[in-house]
């Protein structure tokens, strides 16, 4: 066989399989292999993760110390010391996990758990440290009092003597320990009639406090949720019938819609996943959207490094829905909670980062800036796997002056930063040689792909070249020159030119023609 014909071969096989292998057969079938294992299949490894993740999360804590409490009693400027991160493991678990065949479905129920990491802190930073704090049950119960029922506030104010024994503060000093996760006392042993009063509605509604004997409570920022179950259910879609749907909220506490924003806009629709997974292949500029049990509504961000704010209610008619009342509206950046907990909490980015700026001159002590305080989220955009994330949410409250509360008579006007934190997950070594070994999988194939088609093309051309010299060779006429030798004389004297007849092809004569 001809050494063309031999590379025309060997090029054709190369450049197909090039072709097939690296273009027809394994996209699909990558693609096919992301698909199912991106699903919450019962027993699978990442309905496992999804359940159960094997690692803490960070959970950082930063606590800000009023560092003038008697000058902001008088009516000046609140001055504020941010202190931490005070440093904690967080265990995020899903439990009484039940599934729902008939829509594809699973349920469950969140519990967390913290623990302290000193060598994560703060240098020096023990949860020990003393700071001077807003008392929230105190500053809180006045607040929603004024909010809810105003004519109620000397009543409250009365229960507030009783049950903390006279302050003469709002603001308390106690280590980060006592406000975070101890405890300060709350005395619901009195028989006043305003202390008992208030002592009554905290009883049905105890879920927020720690119990401390039969008559008594603690309240702590974060205590009475470390180590217990959440009571809210959520339920999403598993994946199987399509993935694209994986971990998407379908219902919060049985129902399909929030009730606690106005009926108005979009707000109490349950939109995005439960912030723990989503779906793979995500493309350019999606958006991507989480539903926040916390702050009871759903946050949509964009771009393969997602990035979140709050938002402006004042001025986007899509979040106007979220305003306290159908009248009123809180400026860029900030959030009320109240609806959700019941708390007279604002919430905003760390330092009132991309907040209205008349709230950051009301303060001093706050630097916001992007890199310390933005909220953002990284992905891979063909698995779906969050590679790094950032969750950061400040805590504030409103203070300004009350008539018929003596702590509070001369109070300025201000946003109050209580404390913020940051949730976040840097993925570990095993986890990212996992996502490794996919693109390096993807880059082998990818590069025998492009090797076999370019030999292929290669090894084509020189086939083609050498059957082009082959056929060049067939039809070429060998002609040799005819040189002179000697001049001869004929018998008559006429010169004649010695002529080789062997290269001269010329048409045969028939012997029988007569010259």
């Amino acid at each position: 066989m001809e050494l063309f014909k031999k590379l025309g071969i060997a090029s054709s096989v190369l450049f197909s399989f090039g072709i097939l292998i690296g273009f027809i057969i394994f996209p699909p079938f990558l693609k096919s292999q992301v698909k199912k294992q991106s699903v919450l299949k019962q027993g699978s490894e990442l309905r496992e993760l999804w359940e159960d993740l094997p690692f803490p999360l960070d959970f950082k804590i930063y606590l800000f110390n009023i560092t003038n409490p008697a000058e902001i009693k008088a009516g000046h400027k609140p001055i504020v010391q941010e202190i931490g991160p005070f440093f904690y493991e967080e265990y995020k678990q899903k439990v009484n996990v039940i599934d729902r065949e008939e829509d594809d479905t699973v349920e469950f129920s969140f519990k967390l758990t913290w623990h302290f990491n000193q060598a994560k802190s703060a240098p020096g930073l023990t949860e020990n440290v003393e700071l001077t704090f807003p008392h929230m049950m105190i500053l809180g119960a006045v607040m929603t009092t004024l909010r809810e029922r105003p004519a109620m506030v000397g009543l409250a104010a009365k229960a507030m003597d009783s049950i903390f024994h006279k302050p003469e503060s709002v603001f308390v000093k106690a280590t980060a320990r006592e406000i975070l996760w101890d405890g300060l006392p709350v005395d619901c042993s009195v028989k006043d009639f305003a202390g008992s009063a208030v002592c009554s509605i905290l009883r049905e509604n105890d879920g927020g406090l720690i119990k401390d004997g039969p008559e008594n409570y603690k309240f702590a920022l974060f205590g009475h949720k470390n180590g217990t179950v959440s009571p809210d259910r959520i339920r999403v879609k598993r994946g199987l019938k399509n993935v694209f749907e994986v971990g998407v909220v379908t219902e919060f506490n049985g129902e399909s819609k929030l009730n606690y924003w106005t009926e108005e806009g979009n707000c109490n629709t349950l939109n995005g996943t439960d912030s723990t997974i989503f779906h793979p292949y995500l493309y350019q500029d999606e958006d991507i959207v989480s539903f926040s049990p916390d702050i009871c509504r759903s946050m949509g961000i964009s771009s393969n490094r997602y990035t979140i704010e709050i938002g402006d209610m004042s001025k986007d008619s899509e979040l106007k829905c979220f305003c306290p009342t159908n009248t009123t509206c809180l400026k860029k950046g900030l959030f009320d909670l109240f609806n959700c907990n019941k708390a007279p909490i604002i919430a905003s980015l760390p330092h009132l980062y991309l907040v209205d700026e008349e709230y950051l001159h009301q303060v001093d002590g706050l630097h916001p800036n992007e890199k310390e305080h933005e909220l953002f989220l990284e992905f891979e955009p063909m698995t779906g796997t969050p590679m790094s994330a950032r969750q950061r949410l400040q805590f504030n409250i409103f203070i300004h002056p009350v008539e018929k509360f003596k702590l509070m008579k001369t109070f300025p006007t201000a946003l109050l930063p209580l404390f913020w934190i940051e949730e976040g997950i840097l993925l570990g070594d095993d986890f990212l040689g996992q996502l490794k070994a996919v693109f390096k999988i993807m880059s082998i194939v990818g590069y025998m792909k492009w090797t076999m088609v370019v030999l292929g093309l290669g090894l084509g051309g020189a086939a083609g070249g050498l059957f082009y010299k082959a056929q060049q060779a067939s039809q070429k006429l060998n002609i040799t020159k005819i040189m002179p030798k000697t001049i001869q004389k004929t018998n008559d004297g006429e010169k004649t030119w010695p002529v080789n007849v062997n290269t001269i092809q010329g048409a045969a004569i028939p012997p029988n023609l007569d010259a």
